[in-house]
């Protein structure tokens, strides 16, 4: 079994992660699980000039095993559903702490229901507002939903248009810092091994407050395993809080009337993260011993031009045997993860089932899948029996 993560488990396989990436398609691994009878199952996320390669068809991967490839119907090679070992979670923090007119707050739900409708087709949404205070406040929880649309009808958001302004020395840094600690209990309480959370921050307001600095805010998204977005509305006179909060992505809109269409940009980038992971399972013929494997990906575009990438690593096939099922649902282990790339309180719940009850500490066998190591704040948290761990390089929006 095998996997990604800074914490130590104790594999029942140990496997060494290696990426390669051939011609211009980018194999990225996240995970890679070995288990008896004889299942092998690698969690790669694949890309091509930054992009997700997506829609691709189980044609498109080959397996070779010690430098000869496999028959993908002997070993009965089939892309797995990657919400079987991964959970997906989106925090919104939304900055209430400049008043707004009536006709602003409407213009703010505008925006933020399809952008919140986009998102729910893939994953769950949290919605927080920053009033001034230090913590993040819970306003509306949504549930994944993959045929979301935006909803007029909706009062739901009714609510981040209603909080007052509670202190006006503003601390958006530590809200930011809060909702990410929420962001990683809320996936911790998914139970999946494998954590995909992303954070948006929707900013109105420069941050004055004494209650964090920003280098401890810069310090700690730098170590966060969580994909940032900032979203700076209206006249901004400090670049230092875009430099400490835009991780991956920030953009800027000259009013909350212009903030559609890069919110819909924020979207299509989480889509796109989204769309790039593949899970491969297949039944490998190896009995006994240490194998390298080797995972190809091939796509053709449409003038016919091939590119492949691919990622090898190696496995123990020790008590392999006959009777695999490569539908089986893979565990996976700890692996060294790679230097990084430069790049609850009661709230609305929309649609039940009601949320479950917020974890606090990580147990081991899990994985936070960003572009860093484990949250530099307290634990994250989760899943029983399969250990798991941070994927080997970072992943994300490149």
């Amino acid at each position: 079994m095998i996997g990604a993560s800074l914490r130590p488990a104790l594999p029942l396989v140990w496997l060494m992660l290696s990426g390669c990436t051939a011609a211009n398609i980018n194999v990225e691994p996240v995970a890679v699980s070995t288990q008896k009878p004889s299942n092998v199952a690698i969690y790669v996320a694949v890309s091509q000039h930054g992009a997700a390669v997506a829609g691709l068809h189980s044609e498109a991967f080959s397996v070779f095993e010690n430098g000869v490839r496999l028959d993908s119907q002997q070993v009965q090679l089939t892309l797995l559903p990657t919400a079987t070992a991964a959970a997906r979670h989106v925090a919104l923090l939304v900055d209430m702490s400049k008043p707004l007119s009536p006709d602003e707050r409407k213009a703010l739900n505008a925006a933020l229901r399809p952008f919140i409708a986009k998102l729910r087709q893939t994953q769950a949404v949290s919605v927080y507002a920053f009033d001034g205070t230090a913590k993040a406040r819970p306003l509306v929880e949504y549930t994944q939903d993959a045929h979301a649309e935006p909803d007029e009808n909706d009062a739901s958001l009714d609510r981040v248009r209603g909080p007052h302004r509670r202190d006006a020395s503003g601390s958006l840094y530590t809200a930011v810092m809060d909702g990410a600690e929420r962001l990683s209990a809320a996936l911790a309480a998914e139970g999946r091994a494998i954590r995909a959370g992303t954070m948006v921050v929707v900013a109105m307001n420069p941050d004055l407050a004494e209650g964090a600095h920003d280098e401890q805010a810069r310090a700690f998204i730098a170590s966060s395993p969580h994909h940032y977005f900032l979203l700076t509305v209206g006249p901004w006179p400090s670049e230092k809080i875009t430099f400490s909060l835009d991780k991956n992505r920030a953009a800027r809109a000259a009013s909350i009337s212009t903030m559609s269409s890069p919110l819909a940009n924020v979207a299509r980038a989480v889509d796109d993260d989204y769309a790039r992971d593949y899970l491969v399972s297949y039944c490998s013929p190896s009995r006994a011993g240490t194998h390298e494997v080797r995972l190809e990906v091939t796509t053709r575009d449409a003038k016919g031009k091939t590119s492949v990438g691919s990622y090898k690593t190696q496995f123990d096939a020790a008590g392999f045997g006959p009777g695999c099922d490569p539908v089986s649902d893979p565990r996976f282990v700890v692996a060294s993860p790679k230097a990084l790339p430069k790049t609850r309180e009661r709230v609305a719940n929309v649609n039940r089932p009601s949320p479950r009850p917020v974890g606090h500490a990580a147990a081991p066998g899990t994985t936070d899948r960003g572009v860093g190591p484990h949250l530099a704040t307290p634990e994250a948290s989760a899943r029983s029996a399969a250990p798991v761990a941070e994927p080997p390089s970072g992943l994300g929006y490149e």
